[in-house]
């Protein structure tokens, strides 16, 4: 395949031709003259043999090519800047980069603290920002994926995106220690009618427990509803309401007064992984997060 020729300095020069809609603007942007921007606009005429801006009254208006061109031009952009400054090696122990992490509040529970106590050690200069999962992850996880380094998110929910095991999970039924009203052992009519607290809403797309149970015939209804993982346990306490938490939340919260019950199905383990955009993938910054993260979740302790 041949490419056609143009300087790529003048894609970067079109971009802000088509972002700004003004030659002297878009010149200030990529620090060019102003005749200087024009002169690459003349050049860009030629090439597309297009007008590309129009003058209309004291404005420039995109012409119908320009329009489809700026839709395209960001991602292509950014995409060249990234390949273009590919470096192939990071130096940890020097970074002031500042890395994105998204994830669940059980997540951040279980792997925060040891995250943040690796990074600073490895990388005393660098950034960590934590961000919770928004409910447009599920929905277009690449849009998602854009702007932050990693996604920790339960196996699952998502596929056909670059991915990395981190540690295991287990799901347990949990009530209150003082609600006598609640068997030792649910059966499927329990799990149907029984009041629940559940994280993010009741729908499969809830969370893997609900998939499984949902594909059971087993969805459960969702009383008290909380944007949470971690707050499950302690929502029951002096109530009827039932929860289905992760093992580890339970861990982590040994004080509140709860006591296990049986599901009438096993429920699958749950596996933690480390998902990131394709782009990443020339990225050493963040090929040695994902080390960073993988080890700290080696480390964490078994179940």
């Amino acid at each position: 395949m041949e490419l056609p020729t143009l300087d790529l300095n003048l894609i970067v020069v079109l971009h802000a031709l088509l972002q700004e809609r003004n030659v002297t603007r878009a010149g200030e942007r990529v620090g060019l003259s102003q005749p200087a921007t024009s002169a690459a606009l003349a050049r860009l005429r030629r090439h597309f043999d297009d007008q590309l801006l129009e003058r209309v009254g004291s404005h420039y208006e995109l012409t119908p090519l320009a329009q489809g061109l700026r839709a395209e031009l960001g991602e292509t952009v950014e995409r060249l800047s990234r390949l273009l400054t590919a470096q192939p090696h990071f130096d940890p122990a020097t970074t002031s980069r500042r890395f994105t992490v998204q994830c669940s509040d059980s997540v951040l529970t279980v792997l925060g603290a040891p995250l943040v106590a690796a990074l600073h050690k490895a990388a005393p200069g660098a950034g960590l920002d934590f961000r919770p999962v928004g409910r447009g992850m599920l929905s277009d996880p690449l849009a998602g994926l854009a702007d932050i380094d990693v996604l920790v998110m339960a196996r699952g929910l998502l596929s056909d995106l670059p991915n990395q095991d981190l540690y295991t999970d287990h799901w347990a039924c949990v009530a209150w220690k003082d609600n006598a009203t609640v068997p030792d052992s649910l059966t499927a009519q329990d799990v149907r009618e029984r009041p629940w607290v559940v994280p993010y809403g009741p729908s499969p797309q809830a969370s893997p427990a609900d998939a499984h149970l949902a594909a059971l015939g087993l969805e459960r209804r969702g009383t008290v509803t909380v944007q949470s993982f971690t707050a499950l346990c302690r929502l029951v306490v002096g109530s009827d309401l039932l929860a289905l938490v992760h093992e580890r939340d339970l861990h982590a919260a040994p004080d509140v007064p709860l006591r296990r019950v049986g599901l009438p199905t096993k429920m699958p383990a749950l596996s933690q992984a480390a998902w990131w955009h394709p782009r990443r993938q020339l990225d050493p910054g963040h090929r040695w997060l994902l080390g960073l993260l993988s080890d700290t979740a080696a480390e964490l302790p078994p179940l």
